[in-house]
């Protein structure tokens, strides 16, 4: 069968190694791998071997097509914008393979149906309104969100923390048929997390079939994530509450931050957004955060806990207990080893409910709550 090679891009990406360092590891010169990655050259069974071993996938990973391509257009990045391209390259990579880990749960599952709305982007008034349709359409009132990871799961989206993303992205998502948001666990808190897949969703609604990771778009995904997570209709009053006179109330911002589990510096930015702190104000609400040592993590950043996604956890425990497929039958399905799907999902598992069971352990008191929540969400 014909050699992909831009599957063999995909896990030498996914594992953070250059051309070069992979021809160092294999025996092969990095101009080499470039003519294979590009299809100029086929490897030959030996080194297929090789490259299977040093990359933990299977022999079909690299002759098989992804049965859903992504597009530029489907690939949505939260990240500072100077970030450099190798880095958005590894977290695509990384992304793909959590695509593909969904994909295969797809085809055994009832997974959470799409429910996502498109909105206008054409003007902050069109993005606000976007936000509030949104929480319309999903039932959310206009107070607080509790849990924002739930929202995006329940709207048929798979949330799930991954590692190795670099410092200055905090999460990438794609706008596939299922969509996937990959969102970076290393240091994050949980309001920056929740800003975050707020953002991510905001692509999801405003830029269908459009190339974003420019200024505006990104421009215009914070300002979703910044209405829908700061309803303006409630959030103009909570923003007046915290001044005292000319002067911003500190306790009463810590305050809001803890209510509604945005950082204040989100609040800052959604005050004057919204014309409630002026220019002035919010200026030297920044400085203040900056003399505090508040602007990388604030003070009650650690009494906000961080969410849990649930539907990968859940999924996983219906795979083996409902269907008898194991994490050494899914890494097959995948075409990729154990250690591959295991090193993806260790984000995951680090961050909280359940350990990974060795493939011979089957708790059967869960199979059927979980089979009836996933079918139900």
């Amino acid at each position: 069968m014909r050699f992909i090679g831009s599957n063999l891009r995909t896990a030498r990406l996914f594992h953070g190694m250059s051309l070069q360092e992979l021809g160092e590891q294999i025996g092969r010169s990095k101009q080499f791998l470039s003519r294979i990655e590009s299809g100029v050259d086929i490897p030959t069974s030996a080194l297929v071997t090789s490259l299977c071993d040093k990359l933990a996938v299977l022999p079909d990973f690299f002759t098989e097509p992804d049965p859903m391509p992504i597009a530029d257009e489907q690939c949505h990045f939260r990240k500072q914008l100077t970030t450099k391209v190798a880095l958005h390259q590894i977290a695509r990579a990384r992304g793909e393979l959590l695509k593909r880990m969904v994909n295969v749960m797809d085809e055994h599952l009832a997974l959470p149906k799409y429910d996502f709305d498109e909105g206008d982007a054409s003007s902050a008034e069109a993005i606000e309104q976007a936000a509030e349709r949104a929480r319309e359409h999903w039932d959310l009132g206009l107070g607080p969100i509790q849990n924002m990871t739930r929202i995006a799961e329940n709207a048929g989206a798979v949330v799930m923390p991954v590692n190795g993303l670099a410092a200055e992205i905090d999460a990438i998502s794609f706008a596939t048929r299922r969509p996937v948001i990959a969102i970076n666990p290393d240091g994050r808190s949980a309001c920056r997390t929740r800003f975050g897949i707020a953002h991510e969703m905001g692509h999801f609604c405003l830029h269908i079939g459009v190339q974003t990771g420019d200024k505006l778009t990104e421009s215009q995904a914070n300002r979703f994530a910044s209405a829908f997570l700061m309803p303006r209709r409630y959030f103009a009053a909570e923003c007046r509450s915290a001044l005292r006179g000319s002067r911003l109330n500190w306790t009463a911002l810590s305050d809001i931050k803890l209510r509604w589990g945005v950082s204040k510096a989100a609040t800052l930015y959604r005050g004057r957004q919204l014309g409630v702190f002026s220019e002035e104000q919010y200026r030297t609400g920044v400085i203040s955060l900056n003399r505090r040592g508040e602007a990388r993590g604030e003070d009650e950043d650690g009494q906000i806990p961080l969410e849990v996604p649930e539907l990968i956890a859940d999924s996983m425990q219906v795979l083996r207990e409902a269907f008898g497929i194991s994490r050494a039958v899914l890494a097959h399905e995948m075409k990729v080893q154990v250690e591959l799907l295991d090193e993806l999902l260790s984000a995951r598992f680090a961050a909280g409910s359940l350990p990974i069971l060795p493939d011979n352990v089957v708790t059967l008191g869960r199979a059927s709550g979980v089979r009836s929540r996933l079918r139900s969400t």
